[in-house]
């Protein structure tokens, strides 16, 4: 066994590391099979249990704690990490949401977004949305945290004045009106920080570098027609999307 290996294991095994309410326990410090670097396990004990959490999270602490040690012994070293959440393997693709949690983010975004305005082509459109939470409701996506919803879209206007969908192209209306949607970087913004607001006491990204709250949603209804709101071909409204 190294010197290294040995120190190392010393300063980091049988001691507890806590970071924002977590607790980190490294279980087992070993060279890789080439020797370059170091394989770790590290254990993860959640402040209550059973909240949610994002393993990159984790990520970010352990480096951080490592950080510390190398100041500590004067050498930095390559690793790979293995984590456990209370001793068993995390939620599959890293993150886990609670029931509470899924409900309150679709409660809120639900009271904070009612309505929509749009400028485009024809005028101001307005509409109200109903917020659904999609089947599968949240994933990790690269370094996005992505919540996913179905909106159903009602109670159309015009510059104020009543406006139907024309339903013959109801596809390409909803693929209209996402577009617009995304690229109103207000809407967008508002939609991320409810997000935020409401996952911040259990998953705090914003000291981990390279991970984002995202909202992505697709349209599924437009004054009670299903819909297929997939990128269509307009990027704005045309005369006929609206009779």
């Amino acid at each position: 066994m190294s010197q290294e290996l040995k120190i190392v294991r010393k300063v980091l095994m049988g001691y507890s590391f806590n970071k924002d309410g977590y607790e980190y326990r490294f279980l087992s410090i070993n060279l890789d099979e080439k020797g370059w670097s170091y394989d770790i396990v590290v254990d993860v004990t959640l402040p209550v249990e059973g909240q949610s959490y994002a393993t990159p999270v984790f990520s970010g602490h352990i480096h951080e704690i490592l950080n510390n040690i190398w100041k500590y012994i004067g050498t930095s070293f390559s690793y790979s990490e293995k984590i456990l959440v209370n001793g068993e393997e995390p939620a599959p693709g890293g993150v886990f949401i609670s029931e509470t949690k899924q409900n309150e983010v679709t409660s809120a975004i639900r009271k904070e977004i009612r309505s929509m305005r749009l400028k485009t082509n024809l005028g101001y459109l307005a509409f109200n949305v109903n917020w659904k939470p999609s089947k599968r409701f949240y994933v990790l996506d690269d370094v996005y945290l992505d919540f996913i919803f179905n909106l159903e879209l009602f109670h159309f206007s015009l510059d104020g004045s009543n406006a139907e969908p024309n339903l013959k192209i109801a596809d390409d209306v909803a693929g209209a009106i996402r577009e617009l949607i995304l690229d109103n970087d207000n809407l967008r913004e508002q939609m991320n920080n409810v997000i935020y607001d409401v996952m911040s006491d259990e998953i705090d990204i914003t000291s981990i570098d390279d991970l984002y709250y995202q909202v992505i949603f697709s349209i599924t209804k437009i004054d009670g027609f299903e819909v297929d709101s997939k990128w269509g071909n307009a990027y704005d409204l045309e005369p006929d999307m609206f009779i």
